[in-house]
């Protein structure tokens, strides 16, 4: 029985080092000295949702001023820092390896205007372990070629710290053709809009070739309580991607544009835009 009990402790001890040297952390990034990794999954997610601020809960759903949403190969690692360092060292520490590599921040906050640590533990990254205190949280989501990382730091009531990292990877092989969904489903959302006007005229300009002689609709969804004021931002916001669309060579025959403001609250979520091309069925010329 000693023996057996020796051999469990000994397998406790070394699995966390033999979990750290069978996960390759993406990016060729380096963990913070000495701390434990506790949890690490690499899967491909279709619908990544990344936070690009503060973050609340209301009536049991999230509610952000605004995010991305994204289709790309996750990695997702959260380690244990060792005793005596606060949540901002292993929070630098990552930081500084992804600032060298040339990425740019989308949104960073700090302590409480991140939001309830609960919500980001539970909800956003789906590990109890980053329910901390609020005061003591760090989150930052950055953008490189082909990449974005979420990191957030903080630390429990017991004291303990913890630093948690998403990197999301290989989004152009993952990201489902448009065209293709288009025609299977007759609507397709984009991605990109409004935090990339570029991407986004080229993906609805790569819709109007792949669908000749079809009617399409850019139809905007704004979030308000206010109805008119929703309305008329919607349509402003529409008739200006119309434009930039037009300016890029689309024809203006094939594509209309139409802001509906807040009355599809369900295809809104917790999002405060969207877009999406309706294809109009029948309408080939």
């Amino acid at each position: 029985m000693k023996q057996y009990l020796k051999t469990l402790a000994l397998l406790l001890l070394v699995t966390p080092a033999l979990q750290a040297a069978e996960f390759e952390i993406p990016l060729q990034l380096n963990p913070f000295p000495q701390s434990q990794l506790i949890s690490s999954e690499q899967r491909q997610e279709p619908d990544y949702r990344l936070m690009l601020s503060g973050i609340m809960k209301i009536n049991g759903r999230i509610r952000t001023d605004r995010d991305q949403r994204l289709q790309a190969s996750l990695s997702r690692m959260t380690w244990q820092l060792p005793d005596g360092y606060d949540p901002q060292s292993g929070f630098s520490f990552l930081r500084a390896q992804l600032d060298d590599r040339g990425a740019q921040v989308m949104f960073e906050c700090s302590g409480r205007q991140c939001g309830p640590s609960s919500i980001w533990a539970n909800d956003v990254f789906g590990q109890s372990r980053l329910y901390g205190i609020d005061n003591t949280q760090s989150y930052v989501a950055m953008r490189l070629d082909q990449a974005h990382v979420a990191l957030y730091a903080v630390r429990r009531g017991n004291g303990r710290v913890f630093l948690h990292m998403d990197v999301l990877e290989n989004e152009s092989q993952t990201i489902s053709d448009p065209v293709a969904v288009l025609a299977q489903q007759g609507y397709v959302e984009l991605q990109n809009w409004p935090e990339s006007s570029d991407r986004t005229v080229a993906s609805v300009l790569d819709m109007m070739r792949g669908m000749p002689g079809q009617e399409l609709w850019l139809v905007v969804h704004w979030q308000g309580q206010d109805l008119e004021l929703t309305l008329r931002q919607s349509q402003e916001a529409a008739d200006r991607l119309l434009r930039q669309v037009v300016e890029k060579g689309g024809d203006v025959r094939q594509l209309k544009a139409r802001g509906v403001g807040s009355l599809v609250p369900s295809v809104l979520g917790s999002r405060r835009q969207v877009a999406i091309v309706v294809m109009r069925r029948g309408s080939g010329r």
